[in-house]
């Protein structure tokens, strides 16, 4: 039987995270407390699907968002602001029952649906494989010291660390507060826009202080210059979001050293896998710092239907996009801050 959870049902989302963390596909972005995020902030409208079987356990979940939007036809997202997303499922006929499902229920009243997962079977999707991922194996019989044996890494790590630069591990409100100030001027300068500061400040309650997450500073001469925001699920890290100030990136250089401390303590903590997130196919420079790591390149694949829409069907590299972001470097800050989070709605 398929039905639909409550996210507010503190019972029910037991029942669904407990399958989550069970779940050899899951991730931080399946949990309730992420969707809870997502929900308190945007007020998208959650959609939960559960398979429970005969024996009232959980056999499959989708969780969903529809997005409702002035002037936009509704979509459906799975998930929004997430690097994945889609079903998790028992059994391959129970994920097609799930997407069946949702497309039955709402084709006549979507734009498209998209899922950001690999899917088992896509007989009625379009799949829209632009992104790639990249994981770095962290086992016990990994040689941690040889990971960063890369020229550019190494000479990056000493450069910072002849500077005076220190890492640390914050989780708590004030390194928060510090990674919303670096990553307000991080967009500004890509050239676009940045989350609003409620967001992050739902994903510190929800996420970093139940323990699914953790930010990591770089200190330089009692000044943060750069800050990190991971999410934990399993074996795994999850890289999330990356902040500087750009007026220290090329003099203290503290990224990869802030990557290389993380990935170590990662590694003595025990976590098999460290997960640098989607890239996009044609962003040169991050797909190459990615494999300097030595991560292992995978294919990312998206699915649509009736037809591949939405922001993230948008190549980096298009006009639209380059407009875009050179136009958006030019808005000035109190107007970004004010603006950003309403355009970003719409990207979801």
């Amino acid at each position: 039987m398929i039905q639909l959870f409550d996210l507010l049902n503190d019972s029910q989302m037991q029942f669904w995270d407990d399958y989550v963390k069970s779940h050899p596909k899951g991730t931080p972005f399946h949990l309730s407390n992420w969707i809870k995020t997502i929900y308190e902030t945007y007020q998208f409208e959650p959609l939960m699907y559960v398979k429970v079987n005969n024996e009232n356990k959980i056999s499959g979940i989708f969780p969903c968002f529809l997005i409702k939007l002035l002037f936009n036809k509704a979509r459906i997202v799975s998930l929004p602001f997430s690097d994945y997303g889609g079903p998790l499922c028992n059994l391959e006929h129970t994920e097609q029952e799930l997407i069946q499902t949702i497309i039955d229920n709402y084709k006549d009243r979507i734009n498209y649906f998209e899922i950001r997962s690999r899917l088992s079977n896509t007989c009625s999707l379009i799949s829209h494989n632009f992104y790639r991922r990249h994981i770095l194996m962290l086992d016990k019989d990994t040689d941690i010291s040889k990971i960063a044996d890369r020229k550019t890494i190494q000479y990056s790590m000493r450069k910072a660390l002849k500077s005076g630069v220190e890492i640390s591990e914050e989780t708590n409100e004030w390194g928060i507060s510090q990674f919303c100030r670096l990553n307000t001027l991080t967009r500004k300068k890509h050239g676009v826009p940045s989350q609003t500061h409620k967001f992050f400040e739902k994903l510190y309650d929800y996420m970093i202080s139940c323990g699914h997450g953790s930010i990591y500073i770089a200190n330089w001469n009692a000044k943060v210059i750069a800050a990190s925001l991971f999410l934990k699920l399993g074996n795994t890290l999850y890289y999330k979001y990356n902040a500087s100030d750009p007026l220290y990136l090329t003099t203290k250089t503290p990224n990869h050293l802030l990557t290389w401390h993380v990935i170590n303590q990662a590694h003595l903590s025990g976590y098999q896998l460290f997960d640098f997130g989607r890239t996009s196919s044609n962003n040169a420079g991050l797909m190459r710092h990615k494999k300097l790591w030595g991560a292992e390149e995978l294919d990312c694949p998206y699915y649509f239907y009736p037809k591949i829409k939405g922001v993230v069907s948008m190549e980096d590299q298009s006009i639209s996009y380059r407009l875009f972001t050179k136009l958006w470097r030019l808005v000035p800050d109190t107007a970004a801050e004010f603006i950003g989070p309403k355009l970003l709605r719409y990207t979801a």
